[in-house]
């Protein structure tokens, strides 16, 4: 077995090695991955996921025309605001089409406000776009959310790839890299989200990638190609969604950082200048024009609607209450909270386990002396700053209203191929000799694989039989009745799924036991 340290960190650019068989057990993730998003995308009822009519309602807009108004003035459509009240309440057979919809129900409702007018119209705009490839105003309404999943479903399909590739870069292991593939299944919520209709589902991609060519830039890959990739996709970023905020700094210092000397200083100040600049034509103009018009750089485009409600005298907000709160919601969305924000929650002792565990490997085995040093630390900079920021954010809400709001797990999940890539870091550390480390690689790819399983399971017993503990009759006509498919395609599509993880696990099993070779 090859020595673990570290990190093809160079001058030159570097090219693993990749054998055939690592490439299939590569593609047999995303297959697996595939699978199992397939089963998210239309197990999940229709808008029972986090602000789905909310989404929906605003690619809606576009797809009729609409302009894109500023924060706090879009307001719901009566047509979607209809499918709010009639979804579940009839077989979704009897569903209308948008168009019959829109001609029944024209015009906006007065008091429901849409708040995704708060974010910038670049992934509402593409999926305005797909809508239309379907024309969806001869679909039932139903059938073109799941248009637009399936959409988003292909969007997220690359991370497996992205978390591989960049582990494969940064430790040069292919064991690690596969774990590291692996573990994008290991996080339920990501297949939930990535197959809701949200501006998510563009996100990350985007931001996988970003992190990828980071990687490549700080393990000696200095081409200016490389940073220009890099700048757009930063701006790409900035132009989907306020969560792209904290990789502004996270890039700033990576850029500076990756093969700073003494000597290079400057020259590492003005590619960082022009990298960010870069990204600022892209999509940071965005925000300084929220800045200029608004005076804030995110509006809250459900102000008007939530009114300040602060501490009676008497009170003051608790950072104790906060603290707990925050804890609680941000791990539970993280890895599996599903049908809504809080409807349907993972088994409590999985949750807290994945959170300490994976938590308390980073802080301990992350950061050691060696040419993986800096890139371990820039990486751990971007959750870093999103913590700080999204902390700080959840704080002041909490003054204002006296509520704990906005502690969503998905909010961090820009940054998730960087916290992949920094557990690939420790867990090679965990043992020293040989037969440890195929046991520990061989055990994580289980255990992603299972809780992926775990996963599917979930999905047709939340959505079927609001959680009981397994599927029984009555699961079975809820599906064929409200279902998006019947209950048999639910059932199908969830065994397909299982055999493609079975699959991939034996795979991955037979990799990892062959003996570790480094590129």
């Amino acid at each position: 077995m090859a020595t673990d340290t570290a990190p093809a960190v160079s001058g030159t650019v570097a090219r693993p090695r990749v054998g055939r068989a690592e490439r299939v057990v590569v593609i047999a993730l995303t297959i697996a991955f595939a699978a199992v998003l397939g089963v998210w995308a239309i197990v999940t009822t229709t808008y029972k996921a986090p602000d789905e009519p909310t989404h929906v309602d605003a690619v809606l807009h576009l797809a009729i025309g609409d302009a894109w108004p500023e924060p706090g003035a879009m307001h719901y459509l009566n047509a979607t605001h209809d499918t709010q009240i009639s979804n579940l309440r009839q077989p979704a057979a009897d569903n209308a089409t948008w168009g019959e919809l829109l001609r029944e129900f024209p015009g906006v409702h007065p008091t429901s406000i849409d708040q995704m007018s708060q974010h910038p119209p670049t992934y509402y705009a593409l999926a305005a776009g797909v809508l239309h490839l379907v024309h969806f105003e001869d679909l039932r309404w139903d059938r073109a959310v799941m248009a637009l999943r399936l959409f988003d479903a292909l969007l997220v399909l690359p991370l497996p790839f992205l978390a591989w590739a960049t582990v494969r870069r940064l430790t040069g292991s292919p064991r690690a890299a596969l774990v590291g593939g692996a573990a994008i299944l290991a996080v339920p919520e990501v297949a939930s989200i990535g197959t809701s209709v949200t501006n998510d589902a563009l996100m990350l991609p985007l931001a996988g990638a970003l992190v990828y060519f980071v990687v490549r830039l700080l393990t000696g890959d200095q081409r200016v190609r490389t940073t220009v990739w890099i700048g757009l996709l930063l701006g790409a970023m900035l132009l989907t969604k306020g969560t792209a905020l904290p990789a502004v700094p996270f890039v700033g210092i990576a850029v500076m950082a990756a093969g700073c000397t003494r000597a290079t200083v400057w020259r590492n100040v003005l590619r960082t200048l022009w990298t960010l600049g870069i990204a600022g034509v892209v999509g940071g103009w965005w925000w300084l024009r929220n800045i200029l018009v608004y005076h804030a750089i995110q509006p809250d485009g459900m102000a008007y609607a939530r009114p300040s409600m602060p501490f009676p005298d008497d009170t003051a907000a608790s950072p104790e209450v906060f603290l707990r709160d925050y804890w609680n919601g941000v791990t539970r969305t993280f890895w599996g909270s599903v049908g809504g924000l809080t409807q349907f929650q993972f088994a409590q002792f999985l949750i807290d386990g994945l959170t300490i565990v994976s938590v308390a490997g980073i802080v301990i085995w992350a950061f050691r002396r060696g040419p993986s040093l800096r890139p371990a630390i820039v990486l751990a900079s971007y959750p870093v700053i999103l913590i700080a920021l999204h902390m700080q954010s959840g704080w002041g809400g909490y003054v204002r209203n006296t509520i704990v709001a906005g502690t969503q797990g998905r909010y961090y999940y820009p940054t998730l191929i960087a916290l992949i890539a920094l557990s690939a870091l420790a867990w090679r550390r965990v043992t020293v000799t040989a037969a440890g480390a195929t046991r520990l690689a061989v055990g994580m790819s289980v255990a992603a694989t299972a809780i992926a399983l775990y996963g599917v399971v979930y999905a047709l017993r939340a959505f079927g039989r609001d959680a009981a503990f397994w599927i029984d009759e009555f699961s079975i006509v809820k599906f064929d009745q409200y279902g998006m498919l019947a209950a048999g395609g639910n059932f199908t599509l969830a065994a397909v799924a299982a055999v493609a993880l079975i699959a991939t696990a034996v795979l991955l099993v037979r990799f990892m036991r062959r003996p570790e070779v480094t590129a």
